[in-house]
């Protein structure tokens, strides 16, 4: 059960615009070069994220889907094997041509700027090099799963109908909905290498996402929609649906109710649509997650 309460229309019509005469000129319009509301004088501490067992979401505990919402020991051991990184690296997923970023350590790096097998990208992340993988391709008919059987069984392992239903029912995670393209999937790998951390910067989208973390761990950075006056929201500099913050790194401390969580192995973490988040790559080991992402008309449309 969940209870639907989207961002009021009002916070998000003067970014359409905006966005909408980037598009024809080519460059954000810039009526707002200041905030819409001030950030905190000095940093604030964050907000705890509501965190539940995956037993417990399965068995139809009632959560509040218009927050983030993190969820332990959701990932399946079939996901866990499927996209290890040796897998990664082996054909026939390792001969899939993805984009990636070269170098993910650099502040404002939105949009990927390469293109390698996905089997030589892992290579180099796990030998140092600061790439990031957030490629669609892999869980796709063009990577992974060929064959419709093999996408459901595949989408099954990522996430199980019982999660599924609970968050928002199994229709919005099936195979007709990926192969519609309501529903995309894409694998984000990350390593650490020395010096600056991978990282990808604040931005939000009108869809929601489930992701799954299958290997090392991530540091998320997550506000409300409701918040969205405080971010400085820029198009994307892509056309790409999704929005950027204009805020420099030293100020997201100071957004008052921010969400500041970390995902494990095995960890899943739901976020609905529109909430902005921004993600840092510290672990030790190397990153891997996928991302179920979802469009869920009631939020989009209002």
């Amino acid at each position: 059960a969940f209870a639907p309460a989207p961002p009021p229309l009002k916070l998000w019509v003067p970014w359409a615009a905006e966005s909408f005469v980037a598009s024809i000129i080519g460059r954000p319009w810039g009526w707002r070069q200041h905030p819409w509301q001030p950030l905190a004088d000095v940093p604030v501490p964050p907000t705890r994220v509501n965190t539940i067992n995956a037993t417990e979401l399965a068995a139809g505990a009632t959560v509040d889907l218009t927050r983030p919402l993190l969820v332990r020991g959701a990932a399946t051991a079939e996901a866990l094997e499927l996209f290890s990184v040796e897998a990664l690296q082996r054909p026939p997923l390792g001969d899939v041509v993805i984009d990636y970023f070269v170098d993910a350590t650099r502040s404002g790096h939105l949009v990927p700027d390469g293109r390698a097998r996905l089997g030589d990208v892992v290579r180099n992340i796990t030998l140092g090099a600061p790439h990031k993988i957030g490629s669609q391709y892999v869980v796709s008919r063009h990577g992974c799963c060929p064959d419709r059987a093999e996408r459901a069984k595949t989408l099954e392992a990522l996430l199980p109908r019982p999660l599924a239903r609970a968050l928002g029912g199994e229709r919005r995670f099936s195979t007709t909905a990926l192969d519609l393209s309501l529903l995309t999937v894409p694998l984000f790998v990350a390593g650490t290498p020395v010096g600056a951390r991978p990282r990808t910067d604040l931005h939000s989208e009108p869809i929601a996402s489930v992701a799954v973390q299958l290997r090392g761990s991530k540091r998320w950075t997550l506000v409300d929609a409701g918040r969205s006056a405080v971010v400085r929201p820029r198009p994307s500099p892509d056309g790409r649906a999704y929005f950027r913050s204009a805020l420099h790194d030293s100020e997201v401390d100071r957004i008052e109710g921010r969400y500041e969580v970390e995902t494990a192995a095995g960890d899943m973490l739901y976020v609905p649509p529109w909430t902005w988040h921004a993600v840092a790559y510290d672990s030790t080991d190397v990153s891997v997650a996928a991302s179920l992402f979802h469009f869920v008309p009631s939020p989009f449309i209002r």
